[in-house]
């Protein structure tokens, strides 16, 4: 049985990601990859968070996620300063740029998920986003390995 649930498992992941429009190289028309567009989100929604953070929040390699961070900087999308706590470790911040660059994205995600939605009845959107948060709520109990 555990063959058939992974089977419908990863034919739900597929469908979702074509759905959505997220497997594209450049995420929502912008200039960025969906991981590059998580990594900005992150950094912008909490300010002064860390590298390892991040690593940990997103569950994204340690090498992919310094090369964005280095492109990020010559973007001067982010900055980054030792922290008072432990000179070994640097907070990230976004910038003036960065924060343009990711209120771009998030409007054009949200207008994508809008019209999208919009597409569906009311009841359908009520139990699409009820068996969301459903999945959401198990899945988080586990974790990722």
């Amino acid at each position: 049985m555990i063959e058939e649930y992974v089977k419908e498992f990863r034919g739900f992941n597929r469908f979702y990601t074509a759905w959505i429009g997220i497997l594209n190289k450049h995420y929502l028309n912008s200039r960025f990859s969906l991981p590059q567009s998580r990594v900005l989100h992150a950094v912008y929604t909490n300010e002064g968070i860390t590298p390892t953070e991040i690593t940990t929040l997103l569950n994204i390699d340690k090498s992919y996620l310094s090369r964005i961070l280095i492109d990020f900087e010559k973007k001067k999308l982010i900055t980054k300063k030792v922290s008072a706590e432990d000179g070994r470790v640097n907070n990230l911040y976004i910038t003036k740029t960065g924060k343009k660059e990711f209120e771009a994205i998030d409007h054009a995600s949200n207008e994508q998920v809008k019209k999208l939605l919009l597409q569906l009845s009311e009841e359908e959107r009520k139990t699409v986003v009820k068996s969301m948060l459903q999945i959401r709520e198990t899945l988080s109990r586990y974790q990722y390995e």
